[in-house]
């Protein structure tokens, strides 16, 4: 194993232990065994290790999003895409904290998420099976979609979250199926 995946190894593990307030230079570098100068060799800074961190995990969450979906239907798509990024963010807190405050300093590390939803609502919408703009039939699902993920931050229990989601879910598909002048102004 090389040493940038050593110091990168070691940061996850701190941040699902202690969440993103553990991620001190100092507790990086004693648990992946190297000097402060090493990780700012790899990663610039601290703020290059965290956005290294969100990368591998978003890497590793669109590889999830596309191994799981076996259906072509793309309402069963949207669906599993949804339930994927709950289940994500259930399984991984911290780093879904620390992605989720990264994005709203730089909204560019949910394009890929944000774009492969979208060509599923595309596809609903070419289908008539949403109705509405594209592009405002994509922002109200992803904005209930990320009302759902936060609600892992509320100490709830995980059936309460998932329930919520299901009904989430539910209710904004049927509502956008049935929207006859589509959604937004």
């Amino acid at each position: 194993m090389d040493t940038g995946t050593a110091i990168l190894d070691a940061a996850s593990a701190l941040l699902e232990a202690h969440g993103p307030a553990g991620l001190t230079t100092r507790a990086i570098c004693d648990a992946a065994g190297i000097k402060s100068p090493t990780l700012y060799h790899h990663f610039g800074d601290k703020d290059g290790l965290e956005r290294a961190l969100i990368q591998r995990g978003m890497a590793d969450f669109m590889r999830r999003k596309q191994q799981a979906i076996a259906s072509d239907d793309p309402l069963d798509q949207l669906r599993a895409g949804w339930d994927i990024a709950l289940e994500f963010a259930l399984k991984r807190p911290a780093l879904y904290a620390l992605l989720a405050h990264h994005a709203r300093l730089e909204p560019a590390l949910l394009e890929d998420a944000y774009a492969v939803m979208q060509a599923r609502v595309q596809r609903l919408v070419d289908m008539g099976r949403l109705r509405g703009p594209v592009e405002a039939t994509a922002r109200t699902i992803w904005a209930a979609s990320q009302g759902a993920l936060s609600l892992v931050h509320r100490g709830l229990p995980r059936k309460e979250i998932e329930a919520t989601s299901n009904v989430l879910f539910e209710a904004v598909i049927r509502a956008l199926a049935q929207a006859q002048g589509g959604v937004g102004p």
